[in-house]
């Protein structure tokens, strides 16, 4: 017979967390015991809620209710993702469990809403068993810097002499995006920026922008700098010299190619063609630069802020190419926040995610 218990994650809960990992990952990040105190209790806005699944003295299941500030107009809210879910293997074969856990995840105290995302073993569970609601799917975007790096990815071998041959178009694309930058007024540095620079944009952003997860300077100082293997690169934007947003790239090695993601940005919706065509090949020309295979980002392109950024030289990758489809799935707490089961219009990236 097993039972449910809901706390705070604290430094006690970390070894049982290592070790239900490690049974079922071996040595993997999910048992690094620095990057799981830096995910569940370092966090800037406190310190996860732990859903643990207890048969007599053990632990045999788990899931983490990591929390977030939302904007939603003028209000922030308090949300929540569930992350982490794990059931050892003799206890996952009844679905019985796995409900278990995630009932007790929509009932921590405060939060008013709690998204899942979902992999090809979980989405039939939340979407036919228990039938959540996913108004919308995080969509991949990139570009092929490198043609022996496609061809891996759609024969499983290189030819990497292919990619001499390709060489002046990478000169041609550099050229092309200097050109472009004279015609902005768009520069992009290490500068730092307050977060008074940073809610002003916010501020023009919430009359145009529909939901998103709260950015401050602190939670992108935690979620970038402080973590030991999700280090990630962020730039100040400026246009004509006034403060116009930022953005996070990371570059990282999946598998056997290399890739320069696209982590984050928040820019000033006013910001005009030009500068959105700007950025886009300098994202380009970073990724030619740092040797990668391909630019990348996942967004969700039914937001205003991923619409109006998304675009070429940023290309819609079929999820077949991916590991798997990434929906979202919105549960709200209580009846008032019922309208996010249909709302579609969430500004998400890499950011708020668990990935990498």
């Amino acid at each position: 017979m097993t039972t449910i218990k809901v706390e705070r994650f604290t430094e006690d809960h970390l070894k049982d967390f290592v070790k239900l990992s490690e049974i079922e990952y071996g040595p993997s990040i999910s048992t690094n015991e620095n990057h799981v105190r830096w995910k569940h209790l370092l966090s800037p806005f406190g310190s996860s809620h732990i859903v643990k699944l207890i048969e007599g003295d053990l632990v045999v299941g788990r899931a983490l209710v990591q929390h977030r500030p939302m904007l939603k107009g003028y209000e922030i809210i308090n949300v929540a993702s569930v992350m982490d879910m794990l059931i050892d293997r003799e206890h996952r074969t009844s679905p019985a469990n796995f409900i278990k856990i995630t009932k007790a995840t929509g009932n921590i105290d405060g939060v008013v809403l709690i998204f899942h995302t979902a992999n090809e073993k979980t989405l039939p569970l939340y979407s036919r068993l228990l039938r959540f609601h996913h108004p919308f799917s995080l969509r991949a975007y990139g570009f092929p810097v490198k043609i022996s790096g496609l061809l891996f990815k759609l024969i499983g071998f290189r030819i990497n002499a292919i990619d001499w041959l390709i060489k002046p178009f990478h000169w041609l694309l550099i050229g092309i995006a200097s050109l472009i930058n004279l015609s902005s007024g768009l520069s992009i540095s290490d500068k730092t920026f307050s977060d008074d620079e940073l809610d002003a944009i916010t501020l023009k952003s919430i009359n145009q922008d529909a939901p998103h997860l709260l950015r401050t300077n602190s939670f992108l100082k935690w979620r970038f700098y402080d973590t030991e293997m999700w280090k990630a690169d962020l730039k100040r934007i400026d246009v004509n010299g006034k403060f116009s947003g930022y953005i996070v790239t990371r570059k990282m090695e999946l598998g056997e190619l290399t890739y320069y993601v696209l982590m984050d940005f928040i820019l000033d919706p006013n910001l005009k063609i030009v500068d959105n065509f700007s950025l886009r090949f300098w994202l380009l020309t970073q990724a030619i630069k740092n040797g990668a295979d391909a630019l990348f980002t996942l967004v969700n392109p039914l937001s205003i802020p991923a619409r109006k950024f998304v675009g070429f030289p940023f290309l819609p990758i079929p999820d077949t190419l991916l590991p798997h489809a990434t929906p979202i799935f919105m549960r709200p707490c209580n009846d008032r926040f019922r309208c996010f089961e249909l709302d579609s219009s969430m500004h998400m990236t890499l950011a708020d995610l668990d990935y990498f």
